[in-house]
């Protein structure tokens, strides 16, 4: 019987991901490992690929590839138990691996699917709620987890995004001729800078509420996006608690300054930035504004989001 499946985006990385999928293949398999390996060629192959192994009972689900490529393994698997997730970063931003210190070279993040030690980490869960905001009022709910729709749950390993860093996101994901990893980021949200309209928005969790225009809000379990900008830069992995990141309209001129100390978390001193923690948060918006996680669109408002403390196993060299 299989042990572990290896899950591949030949295409990630410029084609990176297919041979460093093939030598850590060779490497388990010669470690007297029985496995699969099998390569995505269209979306939502790894989501499926990942969950028919994981209730055939494969034990280890392994993503080789880029941020969207382990969104859809992590969906794939978050509902099922006993399942240990390997991580082979081969994509633009590696944030996931970064937070679990999966190195980038590949050697080295072979040996860590064969010599590391599984860990628990916390998993972000998104589901749409009922009641939609109309009108020119945002009315808040009495309950963070009231008028749950019987719709699909979506999980995220890193940062929920909205506003301006979900549709940089969703430019970055269109790539550029020109630029790639965090460049192809710092692109795009330069790009964005010049027709982006701050949207107005309810934000409620244990901080309390908050009703106005928002740059942006991101809500973390890692402390990065983008291939390296620290948005929440105190957030801890396996703590049960998001990190969010609010960041109120200010000039594109300051966004731009504020982009450059994204790099060491320096923006949280900003007077329009302030950052909270909570287990949960519903975001409510006028209208239907769509979130980002993982780099990957993931629901539209209203939600809330949930985190589920020690929600997933993965493999780290720590």
């Amino acid at each position: 019987m299989n042990n572990f499946i290896l899950i591949a985006n030949p295409v990630s990385g410029k084609g990176k991901a297919k041979s460093v999928a093939e030598q850590a293949h060779a490497a388990l398999t010669d470690a007297g490992q029985q496995g699969q390996l099998v390569f995505t060629s269209a979306a939502g192959d790894a989501k499926r690929f990942a969950h028919e192994a994981a209730a055939n009972g494969v034990q280890f689900i392994i993503a080789c590839g880029g941020d969207g490529t382990l969104h859809e393994v992590v969906n794939g698997i978050a509902t099922l138990p006993d399942v240990i997730l390997g991580v082979l970063p081969c994509g633009r931003g590696n944030d996931f691996a970064a937070a679990i210190g999966v190195p980038l070279k590949p050697e080295t993040a072979i040996a860590t699917l064969l010599s590391g030690t599984p860990i628990h980490v916390d998993l972000g869960r998104c589901y749409q709620i009922n009641r939609e905001l109309k009108g020119e009022a945002i009315e808040p709910e009495s309950s963070l987890t009231n008028n749950r729709q019987p719709t699909t749950d979506n999980y995220f390993t890193t940062i929920a995004t909205c506003g301006y860093d979900a549709e940089v996101s969703r430019r970055a994901a269109k790539g550029t001729p020109v630029f790639a990893g965090t460049a192809s980021y710092a692109y795009a949200a330069v790009e964005t800078l010049f027709y982006y309209d701050p949207p107005v928005v309810h934000l409620e969790g244990d901080f309390g509420t908050y009703d106005g225009e928002i740059l942006l809000a991101a809500t973390g379990i890692t402390n990065r996006y983008g291939g390296g900008f620290k948005i929440v830069p105190d957030a801890r992995i396996n703590d049960g608690l998001f990190d969010v990141c609010i960041i109120r309209p200010v000039s594109e001129l300051t966004v731009l300054r504020l982009m450059v100390t994204l790099f060491w978390g320096g923006h949280v001193s900003h007077p329009a930035v302030s950052i909270h923690q909570t287990r949960a948060i519903t975001i409510k918006t006028e209208t239907p504004l769509l979130l980002y996680a993982d780099g990957e669109p993931m629901s539209e408002t209203p939600v809330t989001i949930e985190t589920i403390k020690h929600g997933l196993v993965v493999m780290s060299p720590h």
